[in-house]
């Protein structure tokens, strides 16, 4: 009996000392964790980050208003048909430079419905009548109204034929260059079918539409850059509506670009930047560095090794760079790579 109590004493304080031994453990395991977390802390917070900078000089900045337009001649005009009938004679080609009122396309002349002998005859007729009148009005033989009357009867027949003469023998409604041509002898047209464009394209010019906004920093003369293909050709403001239009609802402004060399096309659409606004000698930034602190802009500089954050006030802005007004000054080392990882602070090594 006596052994059986020694025995469960022995297995009771072994048991005491193995959950000593647990508590013990746990309590010195828990302080060996809290040290690591104040180094692993420590040393996050002391980071390196690896920067790129630019040094700042002082430089210009201009602020572009950009926007799509289509080319056409300084001045163009279309030609239209006017009956419906075959072509008889295509006089010139594209390319060709063509007089106003030289006749471009022929149609017959035998057309029932246009009865071009007819008027031919009457004009004929009343123009006889006509000088008979002027002879016998000179002599008092007869009355000035009559004179009068058949004169009035003579021009009416001119103009009547002289309209029907031009609906068969098309001309050019402006002297210029042939641009567009999309009929051919022998083709049947209708009426109000587009027979042959003439255009002035030593100039050209794009029409371009500003919004309210917009029209407030857009002033004739301003230079305008229009991008066509891989060049560039330089233009300027012609003119400036001062009505918004009520379909479009924006401001029609006018470009005019010298075009000696005929490498502008009518009817292309170009890209059309127009320079608004320019300064010269002041602090200038990438737009995409500057981060935003709830109303406040900000950026990084370069201080001793280490990031200084600076707030920054801005002016004029283009579509990649901005006008830094205060909170920078020339020489300093704005950081423009690796910004984003960095805090106040924080070492830099650059890169």
């Amino acid at each position: 009996m006596e052994n059986i109590k020694k025995n469960t004493k022995i297995i009771l304080q072994a048991f005491i000392f193995f959950i000593a031994s647990i508590a013990l453990f746990n309590c010195g395991g828990g302080n060996q964790q809290q040290t690591p977390n104040t180094s692993s802390s420590t040393a996050k917070s002391e980071d390196t980050v690896y920067v790129k900078i630019q040094t700042l000089e002082l430089k210009s900045i201009v602020k572009t208003l950009n926007f799509f337009a289509k080319l056409s001649g300084i001045q163009e005009s279309t030609k239209y048909s006017m009956v419906a009938d075959r072509i008889k004679r295509v006089r010139v080609k594209i390319g060709d430079y063509v007089k106003e009122g030289q006749v471009v396309i022929d149609f017959p002349s035998d057309n029932p419905a246009l009865q071009l002998s007819q008027a031919e005859e009457a004009l004929k007729n009343s123009e006889k009548i006509y000088n008979r009148m002027k002879e016998l009005a000179k002599s008092g033989q007869t009355a000035l109204q009559n004179l009068d009357n058949t004169e009035t009867q003579y021009l009416v027949s001119k103009r009547n034929y002289e309209s029907l003469k031009q609906m068969i023998h098309v001309e050019a409604p402006i002297s210029g260059i042939v641009i567009s041509l999309p009929v051919k002898e022998g083709d049947d047209v209708k009426v109000n079918a587009a027979l042959f464009t003439v255009g002035q394209i030593n100039k050209m010019k794009v029409k371009i539409w500003a919004s309210e906004t917009e029209i407030n920093y857009i002033k004739i003369g301003m230079i305008a850059n229009i991008k066509f293909g891989d060049k560039i050709y330089t233009g300027k403001v012609s003119q400036v509506d001062l009505k918004m239009d009520e379909k479009t609802h924006a401001f029609g402004i006018e470009v005019v670009i010298p075009n000696p060399r005929g490498e502008l096309k009518s009817g292309v659409t170009v890209d059309v930047a127009i320079n608004v606004a320019k300064k010269n000698n002041v602090i200038v930034i990438p737009r995409n560095i500057i981060q935003i602190e709830g109303n406040k802009k900000f950026v990084f500089i370069e201080e001793n090794g280490r990031a200084a954050k600076k707030y920054i006030e801005t002016g004029l802005e283009s579509e990649i760079e901005v006008e830094v007004t205060s909170g920078l000054k020339v020489s300093d080392k704005l950081i423009v790579e690796g910004y984003s990882f960095a805090k106040d602070g924080s070492p830099v090594v650059i890169k």
